[in-house]
């Protein structure tokens, strides 16, 4: 029986080596891919702010958005009087309390 040469022993090594190297490479890119999405997705789940209460400095409270969801922003009016700031406050994923606060010197305040 007669051996391959070490030529075409060499291009054989050469192209599995490379084949290997594709098939790990489209693993890996489909791999982080879905990962990715998944994580995007509970990201969002996570930043939506639900059950919204605006609290005044008089002490009077409304209901503002019912939930605002990541980057979103929403307006809320009501007759204000001597008011100078406003609390905002909501739950995150129904459990975790966040709150923000707007005074009547800041760019979210406005008096139209």
């Amino acid at each position: 029986m007669k051996a391959i040469s070490p030529m075409v022993a060499t291009v054989l090594l050469i192209a599995f080596t490379i084949g290997v190297g594709a098939l790990v490479s489209i693993f890996a890119t489909s791999l982080t891919t879905s990962s990715t999405g998944i994580a995007s997705n509970q990201s969002d789940a996570l930043t939506t702010i639900t059950s919204i209460t605006l609290i005044a400095t008089d002490g009077k409270s409304t209901t503002g958005s019912s939930s605002l969801a990541p980057g979103a922003s929403a307006a809320t009016t009501w007759t204000g009087g001597t008011n100078t700031s406003v609390i905002a406050r909501g739950l995150c994923q129904s459990t975790v309390t966040v709150e923000g606060k707007c005074t009547n010197a800041q760019s979210c305040w406005s008096n139209t």
